[in-house]
């Protein structure tokens, strides 16, 4: 089943015909100007809006918001007073988000409405100065010829509303089938499994689903507090035996695990945010890590802090691999690093600087983007209330000496019936944890 996603590349390309995919980059907006600024330093709270413009394809609006100082949108040291989205769309109910209050509730009766039911996706998660989110109307009907109406209110407000009107048709071309490896030097898989997933009901047969779709030759699992290495081991032997009578390998520290089908050494841990082996592919050894470093709060916070410390920790790790000083059996000075799991980057971007150039020379950030949706999604609340979906999950890869190819967010309700049906997967899989399945694969690069 290795050509399953070169062959069904097709069948999900109509949704990626969107005017932006949110992830965070922005060049993908048409260079207009702002519909509306605002002079930095007029806010009564720590969100202080400068900028507003947006973007309207059929129901859906795109929302581009800059702010005066970095700040995560979502959470902060001042919650209150919140700075306030209001979208008018021409003909249905107006909605209100309150960006720290994490809520969008319709302004006709008070009502919350869910994450989900509007389609919201938004990017960063980290703490920044630029802003996108996207919001679906067609739950409500169809937004009329006038378009939808932009305004802010509590902590800031704009000098005027921005009216955005229907644009002029020009989509983002659907880009072409991914080139497939001939032999792929690794497929990697990587998946919060929910507080213990693999061994609860009903989660487990759903994440077994996914888990042997993907085909991986190596996973990443976080979330796994309460398994034992024996456990996991033996969850994949029975999943996906493998030939000959082999089994796989696990190294597994705190919540995190690594799993592979290739001989592995285990390296040294700083603390119980990570796990590291060494792993012995067919054509050479690949550092692994699997990342779950500390969750919440927000930039400058305890958390954001420990976060930082964590992930100088697996710096750390990775300087020492790179200077020899955990060569042994194999040597591992000159070995590609791959770094992925629940990273929890909803403070400051900081660990991710730490783990990616220039401060480790390298390092790149692998866009993963899911499929289906245009976003970058990669966890969602199953309420569908609170924190608003959002990136939790990275991989980082040595782009000097692999080349990543097909990288992909894998969420099951978005997929087309016949890629379900080929990958034996049912449609409400991806609901077996609050995280979606990342998946990649990497070759590795000659003379590098």
């Amino acid at each position: 089943m290795r050509t399953w996603i070169a062959c069904l590349t097709g069948l999900i390309a109509p949704a990626w015909a969107q005017l932006i995919v949110v992830d965070g980059q922005f060049g993908d907006w048409p260079g207009q100007p702002a519909g509306a600024v605002d002079p930095a330093g007029d806010a009564t709270g720590e969100l202080d809006a400068t900028a507003l413009k947006g973007l309207l394809s059929g129901d859906t609006v795109h929302v581009w918001l800059e702010i005066a100082q970095t700040q995560n949108i979502q959470a902060g040291a001042q919650t209150q007073p919140d700075l306030v989205l209001r979208m008018e769309p021409d003909g249905l109910p107006a909605l209100e988000m309150s960006c720290r209050g994490r809520v969008i509730r319709r302004t006709d009766n008070g009502q919350a409405v869910r994450w989900d039911a509007v389609r919201f996706a938004g990017s960063p998660t980290f703490a920044a100065r630029q802003f996108e989110m996207r919001f679906d109307f067609s739950l409500f009907g169809t937004v009329g010829p006038r378009g939808v109406r932009l305004s802010l209110s509590g902590c800031d407000e704009l000098p005027e509303p921005v009216v955005v009107q229907a644009a002029a048709g020009k989509e983002l071309p659907t880009p072409a089938s991914i080139e497939p490896a001939h032999k792929p030097a690794l497929r990697l898989a990587s998946l919060n499994t929910r507080r213990t997933g693999l061994l609860a009901a009903p989660q487990a047969p759903r994440l077994t689903r996914l888990l042997r779709a993907s085909e991986a030759d190596v996973y990443l699992l976080q979330e796994e507090y309460n398994s034992s290495e024996a456990q996991v081991m033996s969850i994949f032997n029975t999943m996906r035996p493998l030939p000959d009578g082999a089994s796989w390998q696990v190294h597994k520290r705190g919540d995190t695990a690594v799993v592979s089908r290739f001989p592995m050494i285990d390296l040294p841990n700083y603390d119980t945010s990570y796990s590291a082996a060494a792993v012995q592919t067919d054509e050479g050894p690949v550092v692994i890590v699997s990342v779950h470093p500390k969750c919440c709060g927000y930039a400058g916070s305890s958390e954001d802090q420990q976060r930082i410390t964590q992930a100088g920790l697996t710096a750390r790790l990775i300087e020492e691999i790179r200077a020899g000083q955990h060569d042994g059996q194999t040597d591992l000075a000159e070995a590609p690093v791959i770094i992925g799991g629940d990273w929890n980057l909803v403070g400051s971007r900081g660990p991710l600087d730490r783990l990616t150039e220039p401060q480790l020379p390298d390092m790149a950030e692998l866009s993963l983007v899911r499929t289906g949706a245009a976003d970058t999604a990669t966890w969602r609340e199953p309420g569908g209330l609170g924190f608003a979906p959002g990136r939790l999950d990275l991989v980082v890869y040595d782009r000097r000496r692999l080349k990543a190819l097909k990288p992909e967010i894998w969420d099951t309700s978005l997929m087309s019936p016949e890629k379900l049906a080929h990958l034996e997967l049912q449609p409400d899989d991806s609901d077996g944890s609050d995280h979606f399945l990342l998946v990649a694969e990497f070759a590795f690069k000659t003379g590098s």
